[in-house]
């Protein structure tokens, strides 16, 4: 039996999924340090309050993430050159030839990342992230609670769309990006807040099968008002890769949806996602979808990128085992820079698999596809085998969610956003704790009878 008390952590996690994309997506370092100290005392209630079956359904991908964050601060510590020497020359050459520059100031013990300082602070993101996640399993442990941080994230998810709309006239670029710095990174989000309101549609859906014509349309019209207010908020972010991989979350949660994936559930999938660009469509072709129809910019970018990314790909063998450091892809890609992109800074790969494999080297892309294989896995057999359809429904939405953002990341780096990454750790801790059926008499935690 799951103790009431654990909604000491559920209630206050809601608050903090509401209020982490407010600050500019908490990008400031105080928003930041805050969400940081939330995912960590997340962790200490889940501890006192949450249930071992729980965490244990999350423990292998919050290690993998943890053993991420160990990396991160074994590459900023200083190490004897020997060893260095062994595992990574490229940094001792680049030690040595900041110390012939800089003289007593570049002394010290080398390390093996480009800046210690940057890899520090990333190597405190994937601390978060698995505290997040952890987090979500724990607070995720009914029905009920699941609804409180999922209503979280959809009504942020329409304050965000509010705050950015015309009504407001706020955006003099025309494109919506609520208060992120970046469109593209409101995208993100909302990818997330959609795949929830497609699991709840089709929950709804299936709720409101017996129901009159009244009931039905009182189960399935908030879903499918929610849900196209969002689209249409991802719409006019302007963002094209969101609008791709928004379709891709849909039809992926509708072919999870299915009690076997098959052409008819893709059917159906694409015929939600056009149903609602139509609707899109109709409310402003232009504004809304005009971007996204003008392919010619977009393809400049993505040659653009194409070209970063060939170039990243050429610190792979110069930082083989280490990669240059969780973090370090601005002080990498200087050394591998051509010279007709010199003047431009680039911070991002805009594309994060490519750029975790080039600053955190083959162990750091190890561990995180192992922390995503295991979610994964775990959440389809929650799909299939959950105690209740609304568990089965907050799966759906974290497998939806999960395709979203893992296309759009390889065109991007929204999960770099704070708030992104700490809310889609959360929905899919809290989808993966989910319970399932079995034949034992103990009593389940979503049923009637329960607390």
């Amino acid at each position: 039996m799951i103790p009431p008390r654990s909604s000491l952590l559920a209630a206050p996690l809601a608050l903090v999924l509401f209020w982490a994309p407010l600050p500019w997506g908490s990008v400031t370092p105080a928003a930041e340090l805050g969400l940081r100290l939330a995912a960590l005392a997340g962790v200490a209630v889940a501890a006192l309050v949450g249930s071992r079956r729980s965490l244990a359904a999350v423990a292998v991908p919050a290690a993998a993430l943890s053993a991420l964050a160990a990396l991160g601060w074994l590459q900023a510590a200083g190490w004897p050159e020997a060893i260095v020497a062994r595992v990574s020359p490229e940094h001792l050459e680049l030690h040595r030839s900041a110390g012939e520059l800089l003289g007593e100031a570049g002394g010290g013990r080398p390390s093996l990342t480009l800046s210690p300082r940057v890899t520090r602070g990333a190597a405190l993101g994937w601390v978060t992230a698995a505290a997040a996640l952890a987090s979500g399993a724990a607070a995720g442990t009914s029905r009920r609670r699941r609804r409180w941080l999922g209503g979280a994230i959809l009504l942020a998810a329409l304050v965000q769309v509010l705050y950015g709309s015309r009504i407001w006239r706020l955006e003099a670029s025309g494109r919506l990006r609520g208060t992120f710095v970046n469109s593209d990174h409101l995208a993100v989000y909302l990818e997330i807040a959609l795949a929830l309101a497609f699991a709840w549609g089709w929950w709804a859906a299936g709720r409101a099968r017996p129901e009159p014509l009244e009931g039905k349309l009182a189960w399935i019209g908030p879903p499918v008002l929610v849900g196209l207010a969002i689209l249409a908020g991802l719409a006019y972010t302007g963002s094209r890769a969101g609008l791709a991989a928004a379709v891709v979350g849909v039809l992926a949660a509708s072919l999870c949806a299915a009690r076997r994936p098959s052409w008819r559930a893709l059917a159906a999938g694409l015929l939600a996602a056009g149903a609602g660009l139509a609707a899109v469509a109709t409310v402003g072709l232009e504004k809304g979808l005009g971007r996204s129809l003008a392919t010619s910019v977009y393809e400049v970018a993505l040659s653009e990128r194409f070209a970063v990314w060939k170039s990243a790909l050429d610190l792979v063998p110069r930082f083989p085992w280490t990669g240059t450091g969780l973090g370090t892809f601005l002080e990498g890609f200087a050394l591998v820079q051509p010279p007709e992109m010199a003047g431009t800074a680039w911070n991002r790969a805009h594309n994060d698999p490519l750029e975790l494999l080039v600053t955190g080297g083959p162990v750091a892309a190890a561990l995180a596809l192992v922390a995503l294989v295991w979610l994964v896995r775990a959440l389809w057999r929650v799909r299939g085998r959950g105690a209740r359809s609304e568990t089965r429904a907050a799966a759906v939405a974290a497998l939806g969610a999960l395709a979203a953002v893992g296309l759009h990341e390889l065109l991007d780096f929204g999960l770099t956003l704070p708030a992104n990454a700490f809310t889609l750790a959360v929905v899919v801790g809290a989808a993966a704790a989910g319970r399932l059926s079995s034949g034992s008499a103990s009593p389940d935690p979503e049923s009637p009878a329960a607390p």
